[in-house]
């Protein structure tokens, strides 16, 4: 059965609530992720990339592909070895690699 928080089975629920500044993305970018996300739209089933019209039928390719090429001045820093990557993307691929 489902619990109050909406977890089913053991009741594994250890009390942390949904942070509302990290509605935007994982990381709770969300400047990051208005710009990127004003870069881009949807077209029937395609994500189209606005400024070069880069077409995906995955939001995330289009995302990603937006924030890798057109916003400038993008660094995000690792936090266990303080390594600085130009994407999100690059930083998770070096997290899985890395540290983990």
């Amino acid at each position: 059965s489902y619990d109050d928080y909406g977890q089913y089975g053991d009741q594994g629920y250890d009390g942390q609530m949904i942070d509302p500044n990290m509605t935007a993305g994982a990381d709770g970018n969300k400047e990051l992720d208005d710009q990127i996300h004003a870069k881009m739209y949807k077209v029937s089933q395609d994500w189209v990339c606005a400024v070069c019209g880069k077409t995906a039928r995955r939001k995330i390719d289009i995302t990603r592909h937006v924030e890798a090429r057109h916003v400038p001045n993008v660094q995000v820093s690792c936090l266990q070895c303080d390594r600085v990557f130009k994407t999100r993307d690059s930083l998770r691929k070096h997290n899985v690699a890395s540290h983990y």
